[in-house]
């Protein structure tokens, strides 16, 4: 039980991490349409490099591919309501 109890707590805190890193990337986004480009690259290019690790299992690739296109996503969705371009 002690293993599953330790897998929630870690589970909890990568949601709430994930949660403020989202709530930082709309904030530098909103700061004006290059910051938010900026982002987006450095993020996309985290991405690819993420892709072509070969020390990393395919479940951890997983995980962290999905919040860097989280990631991605929350700076689309900002900059299309603030009426930015990609």
């Amino acid at each position: 039980m002690k293993r599953k109890d330790d897998i929630e707590v870690l589970s909890g805190q990568l949601v709430a991490q994930n949660m403020m890193l989202q709530m930082l990337i709309g904030q530098a986004t909103l700061h004006g349409p290059d910051r938010g480009a900026e982002l987006r690259h450095s993020l996309e290019a985290g991405l690819g490099a993420i892709k072509g690790n070969p020390n990393m299992t395919p479940r951890e690739k997983f995980g962290c591919e999905k919040t860097l296109e989280d990631a991605i996503d929350t700076i689309d969705q900002l900059r299309k309501r603030a009426g930015w371009s990609k």
